[in-house]
């Protein structure tokens, strides 16, 4: 099973929107971590008997760096997966750099934000769910009237924190930066995440929101830590 890559709506969504599996499994692939935004913070005795405050991160996100080919010279018996198959050898394959743009990278019209995606790998035994950081592609080989026909392409994908996460770590020193959906409004939020709904000036102040009573749908508000 070569890697495949599944677009979806939502975190909650259960059904992707699309797929896009490569024609031959990565050149390149690199698994990474990075740190959450969310830090613990505990005491530790230090060499002198004085206590001194430590920290580190409470989990890290996963990335998959993949770099990988595009190919309809014919060399490869499978074709660029694509919206509108490109059945032909010999044709350009634009459309099918387009047909991944449009799954993971372009923003969604209503939402303005990319959809996520997940990377699987190995019969499911390497798998990643989050965002496309970054997509890059370099064309290689080009027919004699332009059209490309070969293209390099790296690929970031960061991990999204599970939800399950966030409620675990439910404290005031995460930020946390949910998607506004139709009934959100700021003072529930911040009631579930500072335990306390009188902080809603303060977040509002801080994402510049010229009123927190209507707050619009699709859009991505922070709720940083805040000191009681």
């Amino acid at each position: 099973m070569n890697m495949t890559f599944l677009a979806f709506e939502d975190v909650s969504s259960f059904f992707p929107s699309g797929s896009y599996k490569l024609q031959l499994n990565p050149e390149e692939f690199k698994v990474g971590f990075v740190e959450n935004k969310g830090n613990l913070t505990y005491e530790l005795p230090s060499a002198d008997g004085q206590i001194v405050e430590s920290s580190e991160p409470l989990f890290s996100l996963k990335t998959w760096d993949v770099k990988f080919t595009i190919d309809n010279t014919g060399a490869i018996a499978s074709q660029p997966p694509s919206s509108i198959p490109i059945v032909t050898p010999g044709l350009s394959i634009g459309p099918s750099i387009s047909y991944f743009n449009d799954l993971f990278v372009d923003p969604d019209d209503d939402t303005h934000s990319r959809k996520y995606i997940k990377g699987i790998w190995g019969l499911g035994s390497l798998t990643i769910f989050g965002r496309v950081k970054k997509f890059d592609y370099e064309y290689t080989f080009f027919t004699g009237l332009g059209a490309p026909l070969r293209a390099s392409c790296s690929l970031l994908i960061e991990e999204v924190p599970a939800p399950t996460l966030w409620d675990y770590f439910s404290s005031p020193d995460i930020t946390r930066i949910p998607k506004v959906k139709e009934s959100d409004n700021m003072v529930d939020f911040c009631e579930k995440y500072y335990k306390d709904k009188n902080y809603y000036m303060k977040v509002a102040e801080h994402n510049n929101l010229p009123s927190f009573r209507k707050l619009k749908t699709g859009t991505n508000i922070e709720f940083p830590p805040i000191k009681k």
